[in-house]
C-alpha cells in the first residue's frame, strides 16, 4: 500500500509540471557598477558605502547610496523619453501587464559581425516570421546582434574610443523594420547595443516613431546565447523601477523558458501528458481504495 501511496504522490507532482509546464530561468541583465555602459553625457553610476561593518553584540549591517543615470547598463526606455502628448506613458505608469509578454528574439549576429553599421530591414522581420511565425500582437521583440560579447569595452560597444556620439558605430533598428513591428501590435522591442537606433544616427527616428506609439525600449540586453532559436517558448518580464515621472530606468530582464513548449516536436505537448498521468491516477486510485491492496 505504502509504495502505490508512493508512485501516486510521484505521479500527481508529474501532473502537475505538465499542467504548469517546466521552465528554465535565464537572466538576460548586465551587473548594474561603474563599469556600466551609458550615453556619454549622462551621469556616471556612483555606489557609496555608508555601513558595512559589524555591531558590538556581532550582528551584521550594510548599506549603500547609489546614483545614475536612467538610461544606465540593461535599461528601459518609456516613451516620455522621446515624446510628449496627452496620454504618453512615464516609467511608472505603463500598464504592468505589458512588462510580462512573449518574447521573441532575431538574431542578426552575422549581419552585425560583416557591418557594424547595420540597419535592421523590413526583410529581417518577415525572414524571421517565415521561420518562426508571425509575431504576436502583446509581445517584445529583441534583436540580437552579439554585442554582450563586447560588454567589457567602450570602444568595442561604441565602435569608437571617443565619447563624442558622432564617431559611433553599432547596428540597429531601421524605420522601415520598425513600421513593421508597430502593426504586429508588440508592447517593446530591444537590442543588445546601446540604442535602438544606430550609432552613426543623427535623427534618432526609430525613437521617435515607436515611443510616441507608447512602445517601450530595452537597450544594453545581455547576452542571449542560452535561448532557444527565435525565442520559442519564452515570457519576458521586465523588472524595470517604477520611477514616478521617470523616463526610463535599469530593468531586470528575466527569460522563463518552457522547456515543454521548446521540445514539443519531440514529446507528447502537456495536454497529452496530462491526461495519460490523470488516467494512471484513476485506475491506481481504485486500486487504493479496494481490499486487494
Amino acid at each position: 500500500m505504502q509504495m502505490v501511496k508512493q508512485i501516486v504522490a510521484g505521479l500527481l507532482m508529474l501532473c502537475l509540471s505538465a499542467a504548469y509546464g517546466a521552465q528554465k530561468i535565464i537572466d538576460l541583465t548586465h551587473p548594474l557598477n561603474s563599469a556600466a555602459h551609458r550615453w556619454p553625457t549622462n551621469k556616471e553610476f556612483e555606489l557609496e558605502v555608508i555601513a558595512n561593518q559589524s555591531s558590538g553584540d556581532g550582528k551584521w549591517y550594510a548599506s549603500n547610496d547609489v546614483s545614475f543615470s536612467e538610461h544606465t547598463g540593461t535599461h528601459l526606455d518609456a516613451p516620455i523619453h522621446f515624446a510628449l502628448r496627452d496620454g504618453i506613458w512615464y516609467s511608472d505608469t505603463i500598464p504592468v501587464d505589458r512588462l510580462v509578454a512573449p518574447l521573441h528574439v532575431i538574431e542578426l549576429r552575422a549581419k552585425a559581425a560583416a557591418n557594424r553599421d547595420y540597419l535592421v530591414t523590413a526583410d529581417d522581420v518577415t525572414d524571421y516570421e517565415s521561420a518562426y511565425g508571425t509575431i504576436k500582437a502583446g509581445s517584445v521583440v529583441i534583436f540580437d546582434f552579439g554585442w554582450a560579447q563586447y560588454w567589457d569595452s567602450y570602444e568595442d560597444v561604441f565602435g569608437s574610443v571617443s565619447t563624442n556620439t558622432t564617431t559611433f558605430h553599432f547596428p540597429g533598428v531601421g524605420i522601415e523594420a520598425a513600421r513593421i513591428l508597430y502593426d504586429r501590435g508588440i508592447y517593446g522591442v530591444g537590442v543588445d547595443t546601446p540604442s535602438l537606433d544606430y550609432g552613426p544616427s543623427t535623427d534618432f527616428a526609430v525613437h521617435n516613431y515607436l515611443l510616441e506609439k507608447n512602445v517601450y525600449f530595452l537597450e544594453n540586453v545581455a547576452d542571449m546565447s542560452e535561448l532557444p532559436a527565435g525565442g520559442k517558448g519564452v515570457t519576458l518580464i521586465v523588472g524595470s523601477m517604477k520611477i514616478e515621472g521617470g523616463t526610463g530606468g535599469p530593468a531586470r530582464l528575466i527569460a522563463l523558458v518552457d522547456t515543454d513548449e521548446v521540445n514539443s516536436a519531440h514529446h507528447l505537448g502537456n495536454n497529452q501528458l496530462l491526461i495519460v498521468l490523470t488516467a494512471v491516477l484513476s485506475i491506481l486510485g481504485k486500486y487504493i481504495s479496494s481490499d486487494s491492496i
